[in-house]
């Protein structure tokens, strides 16, 4: 991937998460009051990008992407929100509790 695609993808990445920004900025959940298929779907890729700004944290800084939960506040509220549901700990992907 080019520089230039990078930072292409990278502003459709920022677009997208505004969007959910605003989106949960009002309640706590994606739909209604409590936790739905909407909110269990979209946790995992969110999480993914979050981990992948971690490990190349220099370039996701320069792309605006990291550190993403101070970048984007109300989706890390509503994933504290996702991680804090009861059984969640048990899909917690293995080898990424070693890297935490």
């Amino acid at each position: 991937m080019t520089r230039n695609e990078l930072e292409e993808t990278a502003k459709a990445a920022q677009r997208e998460l505004k969007t959910f920004e605003e989106s949960v900025a009002g309640g706590a959940w994606l739909v209604g009051a409590t936790p739905s298929a909407a909110d269990v779907a979209i946790y995992p890729f969110l999480a993914t990008l979050e981990r992948a700004t971690t490990k190349a944290e220099t370039l996701a800084r320069a792309t605006g992407l990291h550190p993403f939960r101070e970048t984007y506040p109300g989706v890390g509220r509503w994933m504290e929100l996702v991680e804090a549901l009861r059984g969640y700990e048990r899909t917690y992907p293995p080898h990424w509790r070693a890297a935490r």
